[in-house]
């Protein structure tokens, strides 16, 4: 039952006709487990918080960066450098003390994925391939629907995936996850602060409507939304026989990652012996890790390249070099390390006199 505060504050929706007191109620019983606390994680949270939705999960292990305030709306200048997901929880207990939020600052994976179990949604807020297909398989495996958003420059992609456990799934609209550095990230393409924004309330409203019981075209389309045309076009999607079948599959070799610290430490104690950096020469010349080789990706000269001892691949943000590191690994090169966050995440972590730009 809602309490007399709570039906002063949802008194505007409730007025709605179609909008059912027993609908208000679905919500506040509903269980939301949201991943990520970025781009469009921060227009879901506030809505579904303000909208009535009783119990809030956030999962994501990043810290607020200066970059992200152009578009990261609910943090603010004196929260850089804090964890996104307890700033996150601040911002919705002060907005609606009728929801409880937990807030976990790690990454979701296949240490975690059993959280999915226990909501009754799950919200797709990430910005990478990994954390989405493990989030299709576990909804999959525990028989819950996600919301699933995407953006690239300047278009958005909207899907309610596994609705009610037996619509299409992610992997029956795109069945093989792409290699690492295949598809940009925001970082690397760029964007406009209000199209995640906007993708993240359709989000928002997608979860409403499928927790109080209301239909909608994405639980069986893609849509797909272009902010220059202000269009929006409806892809059918429909369930594979083998749907089930596919989750989970076994993964191709993937490269070792490791984080500033630990490189800059291995660098030091003479492990990694080399450093190639495979940006463009302009980008190296603005910031550079001492001593490294530039040789961009498009350029590779692979007789220059150590094949027998342990080197660094280094770009802005980690993505390209991925994409190398997959590469010469075809050709036999066994030893090479990708630099997680690239020289952004360096700068940051390690030598804050290299220039972030």
């Amino acid at each position: 039952m809602l309490s007399s505060t709570e039906f002063t504050r949802y008194q505007k929706q409730l007025a709605i006709p179609e909008w059912t007191l027993e609908m208000q109620e679905c919500l506040s019983r509903a269980h939301v487990l949201i991943v990520g606390a970025g781009g469009l994680g921060v227009s879901v949270i506030p809505y579904l918080a303000a909208a009535g939705v009783g119990h809030l999960t956030l999962i994501d292990h990043d810290v607020v960066d200066l970059s992200n305030l152009g578009r990261q709306t609910i943090y603010r200048n004196d929260q850089v450098g804090q964890s996104k997901v307890l700033m996150a929880k601040d911002y919705v207990e002060a907005l609606n003390p009728h929801v409880q939020v937990d807030a976990m600052s790690e990454k979701f994976s296949m240490a975690n994925y059993h959280l999915v179990q226990s909501a009754d949604l799950v919200v797709d807020c990430t910005d990478n391939f990994d954390t989405r297909y493990l989030i299709n398989d576990a909804c999959v495996k525990f028989g819950k629907a996600f919301v699933y958003a995407a953006i690239h420059t300047w278009e958005g992609q909207l899907a309610v995936c596994n609705a009610h456990g037996t619509g299409p799934t992610y992997r029956c609209l795109f069945p093989d996850e792409p290699s690492a550095g295949e598809i940009p990230t925001c970082d690397e393409a760029g964007v406009l602060g209000f199209l995640p924004g906007m993708m993240g309330l359709m989000q928002a409203k997608e979860a409403i409507f499928y927790l109080s019981g209301m239909s909608s075209p994405a639980q069986n389309h893609l849509l797909r939304w272009d902010v220059r045309s202000m269009r929006m076009h409806q892809f059918r999607m429909d369930r594979s026989a083998d749907a089930e079948e596919r989750i989970f599959p076994v993964k191709e070799w993937v490269p070792v990652e490791m984080e500033p610290v630990d490189a800059a430490d291995s660098i030091n104690k003479g492990n990694i012996q080399f450093v190639l950096d495979v940006r463009e020469p302009f980008e190296w010349e603005e910031a550079q890790i001492a001593g490294s080789i530039c040789m961009s990706m498009n350029q590779l000269q692979l007789d220059l390249i150590p094949k027998d001892v342990p080197g660094l691949v280094v770009c802005h943000h980690g993505m390209r070099s991925m994409f190398v590191i997959k590469h010469l690994h075809s050709l036999g090169f066994e030893n090479l390390i990708n630099l997680a966050g690239g020289i952004d995440a360096w700068s940051r972590e390690v030598d804050d006199s290299i220039p972030r730009y």
